[in-house]
């Protein structure tokens, strides 16, 4: 599947009303009320609804519905052993899973009562008109809450602790086998004083902070010392082999290592480099940049003051050529790219802000591109004024045609290899060449 939908998209009423179907998809769009489209290979269909206020999409393994900006959301989802889950959510209102494993549904209407499972890094939410009372679990702990944030208590057969927030907090975990404290956390006045002993991940972390004058954080796996929070700030990484300094942040950075270099002095310069990442800037915001391996793919990006001028480019890394690219310069221009041709469209006053977004340049870009040239293959197109000017061509059969177009076409030529066809106000006034040579006078053919 290539970039570009077609070197020539066939549009009606200027940008406003779209069709374009063939044997494996069809789209049917009026912009921006609605965009159908469906692909009969994928079994995948979509309509959006003045995208992104209301969108549906349906494959042949789910089913999904959205609206005002995902806040409502629905899904319809069919496991291998062709078990149907489905969920629905009003956020943060409503929000019911069922029809699954019996053990994963649950009901919640927030503030009133309910319960959440696999959700907020939780593996379930319990609550009565919240913030009253509420109780989380996760791997065998319970978190009782009454007037959240305020009081908590904590329980469970390896757990135990409260907390009454701000003034006073303790929390303890034993290890199953030998019954040792395994993990331990307390804080006074918080976030002034708190402290915590950690060895459930055999990390040994243990943490002492007094903020924001002085934080200190040792593990195996890394080591923290923060002096005036967030200012000074030394962090290594010991699995890493890797040490930053912070002085102060985030004017003066500097981090050095196993596969890593970094040097920040904001706003004058950055430049950091790991294994797969390089990224930096000169003078922010004047000109930003970042180059990321990504699978098979090599992603780079540069923008300059922001959104003025915004560019990605996707290469490949077998032969280090662009597989696509998405540049704009603000509010002037925007082109996607691909190795197959190019849709180049003036003015373009979002499509710096949703760069990887293709479907904002689909549905919206035509009503203000006054100017689109696209490019596919051996076929061109150009628009002008929303196809009152409008020339394509397809260099491989030879054929070429041009229009200027109100409701009807006020003046149009067709060329092909073996004729060619003129046209006034749709054929009040026409003549045709080649083997099929005729005249048009006030829309009656005479055949010559």
């Amino acid at each position: 599947m290539t970039l570009l939908n077609s070197a020539e998209e066939k549009t009606y009423l200027g940008p406003f009303i779209k069709v374009d179907k063939d044997e494996e998809s069809k789209i049917y769009a009026f912009r921006p009320l609605f965009y159908y489209e469906s692909n009969y290979e994928l079994k995948f269909k979509s309509l959006d609804i003045i995208y992104p206020l209301m969108g549906y999409s349906e494959d042949s393994q789910q089913t999904q519905f959205n609206a005002l900006f995902r806040l409502i959301k629905y899904s319809n989802y069919t496991t291998y052993d062709d078990t149907n889950k489905k969920t629905f959510e009003i956020f943060p209102i409503v929000d019911i899973a069922w029809g699954g494993d019996k053990d994963d549904n649950y009901f919640s209407v927030f503030p009133l009562f309910g319960s959440i499972k696999n959700k907020y890094a939780k593996e379930k939410i319990s609550y009565f008109i919240f913030p009253i009372y509420m109780k989380t679990y996760k791997k065998n702990s319970y978190n009782t809450h009454f007037l959240w944030p305020f009081f908590s208590s904590t329980s469970g057969e390896y757990n135990k602790g409260f907390k009454f927030w701000p003034l006073y907090g303790s929390t303890i975990k034993v290890d199953p086998d030998n019954l040792q404290t395994v993990k331990e956390s307390k804080f006074f006045l918080w976030p002034f004083f708190t402290f915590k002993k950690d060895n459930t991940t055999g990390i040994n972390l243990e943490e002492n902070n007094y903020w924001p004058i002085y934080l200190k954080a040792e593990s195996n796996a890394h080591s923290s010392t923060t002096f005036l929070w967030p200012f000074f700030n030394i962090y290594e990484d010991k699995l890493r082999d890797q040490k930053t300094y912070n002085m102060p942040w985030p004017i003066i950075q500097y981090k050095s290592g196993s596969n890593i270099k970094s040097k920040r002095f904001f706003p004058l310069y950055s430049y950091s480099k790991s294994k797969y990442v390089e990224k930096g800037f000169f003078i922010w915001p004047l000109y930003k940049y970042k180059n990321e391996i990504l699978a098979s793919e090599y992603f780079k990006t540069k923008s300059f003051l922001f959104f003025l001028y915004k560019q990605d480019s996707f290469y490949s890394l077998s032969d280090n050529k662009i597989n696509k690219e998405f540049s704009s310069l603000w509010p002037i221009y925007s082109i996607d790219s691909d190795r197959e041709g190019y849709d180049f469209r003036m003015f373009a006053p979002i499509e710096s802000f949703f760069s990887k977004n293709a479907k904002i340049r689909e549905i919206w870009s035509p009503l203000w591109s006054i100017v689109r040239i696209k490019k596919e293959k051996s076929k061109s197109s150009t628009s002008l004024i929303f196809n009152f000017i409008k020339y394509s061509k397809d260099e491989e059969i030879d054929e070429s045609s041009f229009s200027i177009n109100l409701l009807i076409p006020i003046i149009s030529n067709e060329s092909k290899k073996d004729s060619n066809e003129f046209s006034i106000l749709g054929g009040f006034f026409a003549f045709k060449t080649g083997e099929d040579a005729k005249i048009r006078i006030l829309y009656i053919p005479i055949d010559l």
